[in-house]
């Protein structure tokens, strides 16, 4: 029986006598192959490079994203939580929040569905700077060269390990599928591809603030690529994309200003030359080679070569009146611009969308000198293999030292979810978190993402434990050794110890172990939201709530008073603007019965902090607070005052 074949080759072997029959055949199955490979090869060097990051967990700011879908249902206000302005002032619904809040109601806190995504979307990036290229330079070899320059990078590390980091991978998406519909649009004379573009180019704002400069890449490649003839008429169509970008920016700064003080606040002065020169730097040669076993002076030979390749290249081409080359120059510049003013966040995964220009670049050189005397073909080679050679085992040794390090944080927060199966209604205490590890888990309140509420670290992790941010109470985390006695000797909490990859109980040892060292006596700080204290509150107290406490109109707490003294009542709390909008709230605290305290908390100060004299002879005593406020909200035939906070005693 006649194989059945597809019309093409029907059309291709039809009259050929057997023997060049077979021949045809195999000559189409090799173009096919051919062209599978030119397309295929770079997404799997991609996965090759970077296959640890398939397995790597959540990290740092990820707990944020992974709380929204909780905030969305408790809040009941979907909106507000994918669009609201968040972290310095950004508004991302598509690469942070929209993903976070789909994977998570999908498949909750898994990792694998985030890796996944994040591959999927960088593989398509791949295929985009392929075409691109191939566009640009008319060349195959260009067209397979520069996706695989551009996914050895190490800028990619990050985007390919953490899930925080999408959007670099996917704003780039964005960008290059709008500049390929606005080629066809050059190609073709269409309309329809240029109305697509503004569809994607408008949706990219939802991505990443780099995107507002679309337009000026789409008039690179006006200047630089197309017909002479033309450029006027393609210029005037750039314009309703300025004007949008402009409109973004104006926009975006009276909704969301930016921070004026602290790593992310702008600075336009010669800093700017600096951190561009550093970029630069860092995209020709690893920026941790060295701390990855490489010497200094192998690490300044990469970025040499690499530097000189690239202006040996851009010059030739200029002086052959060959321009296509600054289009790719253009690229790289234009999209570093928007990160150039903070020198006080200089980092590598900012660099994810620009080096797709140098990627580009890259393969033109190649695809321009591939058919040259061998002489020309090694002076682009030998650098493209030399910043191979730099690339790929720094990259995969960086990908898998964040792989160990997200194992860690894995250990931990899933065997904190399996002791609250095991323990429920316990509050969990956990000994042996370092500082990294805080850093880069509690720090960012993973329990909140998980949905796990009463988890603290042990008194001596207070000592032992450097936080890198400032704005983290480590103090909120630390439980107070009194409390945790009292907790321990009437079985509320248990204790587990982090080992190498699982969670040990050790509640019996660390509770003979703390007895002996804790003295009989209240603790002068009280945590009022942390269960661990609930003894010391009166029984009006409402429930706990993810580290907090409302309180009704009148409500009592019980604390020591140090043996040195204690001069001064400190009052934490909130009080949501909705309540201060209808009224001002009065707060009176007596101590022992003797008013020593009485202040307004006044719109629009929502978070309120207090201090005040405490009366005198009363060190080494038990202290009998009282707070009352008024007035107060009422639901459900419940009455809300404030939300508690911290109450100290302090010297």
């Amino acid at each position: 029986m006649q194989e059945r074949t597809s019309a093409g080759e029907s059309r291709l072997t039809e009259g050929l006598p057997p023997n060049r029959l077979q021949s045809s055949i195999e000559s189409w199955m090799k173009t096919k192959i051919v062209r599978a490979g030119f397309w295929l090869l770079p997404v799997l060097f991609l996965f090759w490079v970077y296959r640890d990051g398939l397995s790597t967990w959540f990290v740092a700011d990820d707990f944020a994203w992974l709380s929204l879908l909780h905030l969305a249902q408790v809040r009941h206000d979907l909106l507000h939580e994918l669009f609201a302005p968040m972290a310095q002032g950004t508004i991302r619904p598509w690469s942070e929040r929209g993903l976070f809040m789909a994977l998570d109601w999908l498949f909750g806190m898994d990792s694998l569905p985030f890796r996944l995504v994040a591959f999927a979307t960088a593989a398509a990036d791949l295929l985009l700077i392929a075409w691109v290229t191939l566009r640009a330079t008319g060349s195959r070899v260009a067209g397979f060269l520069a996706p695989v320059l551009w996914a050895a990078n190490t800028a990619l590390v990050r985007a390919m390990t953490w899930s925080s980091a999408y959007n670099e991978v996917l704003c780039p998406l964005f960008l290059l599928t709008a500049l390929a519909l606005f080629i066809r649009y050059v190609e073709t004379g269409r309309r329809a591809f240029w109305w697509w573009q503004l569809v994607v180019f408008s949706l990219g704002f939802g991505v990443l603030e780099t995107n507002v400069v679309y337009p000026a890449i789409a008039a690179a490649w006006v200047i630089f690529d197309a017909p002479a003839s033309r450029r006027r008429q393609l210029t005037r169509s750039l314009l309703p994309l300025a004007g949008i970008s402009v409109a973004y920016f104006i926009l975006h700064r009276i909704v969301a200003p930016l921070p004026a003080s602290g790593v992310y606040a702008l600075h336009f002065d010669g800093s700017m030359f600096k951190t561009l020169a550093l970029y630069w730097k860092w995209s020709v040669a690893p920026e941790p080679m060295e701390r990855f076993g490489h010497r200094h002076v192998t690490a300044l030979a990469v970025f040499l070569i690499g530097t000189l390749a690239v202006a040996g290249f851009t010059a030739t081409e200029l002086a052959r009146r060959r321009v296509a080359v600054m289009f790719f120059l253009s690229w790289f510049v234009v999209t570093l611009v928007p990160v150039m003013p903070l020198p006080g966040h200089r980092t590598d995964y900012y660099l994810t969308i620009p080096i797709v220009g140098l990627a580009m670049l890259g393969g033109a050189a190649a695809g321009r000198y591939w058919n040259e005397p061998w002489p020309r073909r090694a002076a682009v080679a030998i650098p493209i293999l030399v910043y191979l050679w730099a690339m790929v085992p720094v990259g995969r040794a960086v990908t898998h030292w964040w792989l160990e390090r997200s194992l860690g944080v894995r250990t931990l927060v899933l065997g904190v979810e399996a002791a609250r199966r095991s323990h429920p209604g316990k509050a969990i205490v956990v000994e042996g978190v370092t500082t990294e590890l805080f850093n880069l888990s509690l720090a960012h309140a993973p329990f909140v993402a998980a949905r796990i509420d009463d988890v603290y670290l042990t008194p001596e992790s207070g000592l032992t434990i450097k936080p890198d941010n400032a704005n983290v109470d480590l103090q909120a985390l630390v439980s107070d050794p009194i409390a945790l006695a009292h907790g321990l000797t009437h079985n509320e909490v248990v204790v587990y110890s982090l080992e190498s990859d699982h969670l040990r109980n050790i509640t019996e040892a660390y509770s003979r172990h703390l007895t002996g060292r804790v003295a009989d006596r209240l603790p002068s700080r009280v945590d009022v939201g942390n269960i661990l204290y609930s003894w010391l509150l009166g029984p009006s107290w409402l429930p706990p709530e993810s580290g907090i406490r409302w309180m009704p109109g009148v409500a009592t707490v019980r604390v020591g008073v140090p043996e040195g003294g204690g001069s001064k009542l400190e009052i934490e709390g909130f009080c949501p603007e909705a309540q201060l909008l209808k009224a001002s709230r009065h707060l009176m605290v007596l101590v022992n019965g003797v008013v020593a305290a009485d202040t307004r908390i006044y719109d629009p100060e929502s978070n309120f902090h207090r201090l005040f004299d405490l009366p005198g002879a009363l060190a080494g005593q038990m202290a009998d607070l009282e707070i009352r406020v008024d007035p107060v909200d009422r639901k459900d035939g419940q009455a809300y005052g404030l939300v508690f906070g911290k109450i100290s005693i302090l010297p």
